[in-house]
């Protein structure tokens, strides 16, 4: 339907052009696809417009340039490549037209063109033109160019994809003029940079008829000029399988020694293509440790082992990998019974050190050093933290532990009078340890709504808190990432300087977003009152 539909808003096209006085034809896949009644994914028109007039009779319409003599149009939700006849172009360094002749005729314009199949004109009405016999060619599933194939090639090499494109997609044979012609020239493909081959290869490897056009890229020698990718065309061609695309580039990735961001263009998902090429190198053996399997995923692991066994660096190990996964104490986060939520609600501000106790308790529990336990998982944060600040950091265990998700749950479902709600307190110590119980000490309301209201301000305000920190926390993690790759610090100056972005942006944040100015006065007054009792 939307190709229907693509196709009569490009018929609309023409008719606007013939009302300005202009000749239109609709040309190249979309006639040949609709000819074999085929989806198409680009709509071409040749027109006697120059690119300028397509632009003034579509001034209300979005126009960007493309290529010499071509603009394209955005049209009412579709997208047009429109062309200008042309007659006689010269090309120079095997791409870049030296000089291009605009024509009137139809006709000049078809003899340019690469390949019968791809110079049929249509009508809006729907009336074919076919000067060179392109119906015939598709009746009989050939590809073969207008003129001198040697001299299309060397005019414009990336025609030779262009061949390729149509076995792959429509299950075509190249012509044996046309195909020994490839032969003779693909090596002008060398030439070509990487950016100008991705369409057609991306094309050519998603095609129905991929395996029929990886043989003639093989035997016609231009696998040879395809960097980084030439030697994964031929260990298909010599042992062929069925695989994704991203397998494919996987495997060539691997084989090159790293991740090539040029080539992925290709991928449908290029962050976790780069993912598996990571790990794929990092493990050639598929050896992978509980910590590899947890952050990577069971997926992941199992695809990087299965490129290294493709490339005969590995055994197939995937009942191993799936085994060692269903064996980790923990296969995700909320798997963990002490959550970061739990250690931000312990800390209440405190929290320059949150993220490595998360990440080494989390690492413990990986290892099986640490039972995933809330009261085992809490000991050791709280022994953590009085690692890292001292002995005069003074957590409130006259309390029992309650965790953020508990009390929000306690106070929405509403609570007794008779019951006293605790939070575990974490504060710097005076010279005599001192345990600090706001709650404790502030007068008991009178009634249970006042206590709710109470607790539910309290509540919101650590909300804010958390989500303050959480904020604070990525900002200084982004900065300190940049100042480590540019080696401006490593070890303990990234502590220091951790403590310093804190407040800088805590300052920063508190000071433009009005919801959390009251955290700022609420620090000031307890800063000051910690300085009163020291």
């Amino acid at each position: 339907m939307l190709m229907t539909e693509h196709l009569e808003r490009g018929k609309e096209i023409l008719k606007i052009l013939i009302n300005n006085g202009c000749e239109a034809y609709l040309i190249g896949e979309a006639v040949c696809n609709t000819i074999l009644n085929l989806p198409f994914q680009e709509v071409e028109v040749t027109t006697s417009a120059t690119p300028d007039m397509v632009k003034g009779i579509f001034n209300e319409h979005k126009v960007e340039d493309e290529a010499d003599g071509y603009v394209r149009l955005y049209y009412l939700g579709y997208q047009f490549l429109i062309g200008t006849f042309k007659k006689g172009i010269k090309y120079r360094d095997n791409r870049r037209p030296l000089r291009i002749h605009y024509s009137k005729s139809l006709h000049d314009d078809l003899s340019t063109r690469d390949y019968t199949i791809n110079a049929i004109a249509m009508s809006p009405a729907g009336k074919l033109t076919d000067a060179y016999r392109g119906f015939e060619d598709i009746q009989r599933k050939k590809i073969k160019t207008i003129g001198n194939p040697k001299v299309r090639f060397v005019e414009e090499p990336l025609r030779m994809l262009v061949a390729l494109r149509f076995v792959s997609e429509l299950g075509f044979k190249i012509e044996n003029r046309t195909f020994r012609a490839m032969k003779r020239k693909g090596k002008l493909l060398a030439k070509l940079e990487v950016g100008a081959m991705l369409k057609e290869l991306k094309r050519i490897l998603h095609g129905k008829y991929f395996k029929k056009a990886l043989k003639l890229i093989v035997e016609s020698g231009i696998f040879k000029r395809i960097p980084i990718l030439k030697h994964e065309f031929k260990r298909l061609y010599n042992r062929y399988r069925a695989e994704s695309v991203d397998t494919f580039l996987a495997c060539s990735f691997v084989k090159a020694g790293s991740f090539h961001e040029e080539w992925a263009e290709i991928s449908s998902d290029p962050e976790r293509l780069f993912e598996v090429v990571k790990l794929a190198l990092r493990k050639p053996k598929g050896n992978f440790s509980p910590q590899e399997l947890f952050f990577n995923g069971l997926e992941l692991c199992i695809e990087a082992n299965q490129v290294n066994r493709l490339l005969k660096k590995s055994r197939k190990r995937e009942k191993q990998i799936r085994k060692a996964f269903t064996m980790l104490p923990i296969q995700s986060l909320d798997q963990l019974t002490f959550s970061e939520n739990d250690l931000r609600f312990l800390t209440r501000g405190y929290d320059t050190f949150n993220n490595q106790i998360f990440e080494t308790m989390l690492l413990k529990v990986l290892n099986k050093e640490l039972q995933n336990n809330y009261h085992d998982l809490k000991d050791y944060v709280v022994s953590s933290l009085q690692g890292y600040y001292g002995e005069s950091f003074v957590v409130d265990t006259n309390v029992e532990g309650e965790t953020y998700e508990e009390a929000s749950q306690e106070i929405e479902a509403g609570i007794e009078e008779s019951q006293t709600y605790r939070i575990p307190e974490v504060r710097p110590a005076a010279t005599n340890p001192v345990y600090y119980n706001e709650y404790a000490e502030s007068p008991k309301p009178n009634n249970k709504y006042e206590d709710l209201e109470e607790k539910i301000r309290k509540l919101e305000r650590q909300n804010l808190e958390m989500k303050l920190d959480r904020d604070v926390d990525n900002l200084v993690v982004q900065n300190l990432e940049m100042l480590k790759d540019m080696n401006y610090i490593d070890g303990p100056e990234k502590i220091m300087l951790s403590r310093e972005l804190k407040e800088v942006y805590r300052d920063l944040i508190t000071k433009v977003d009005p919801k959390l100015r009251t955290l700022k006065n609420n620090k000031e007054r307890n800063d000051s009152k910690y300085e009163k009792e020291d």
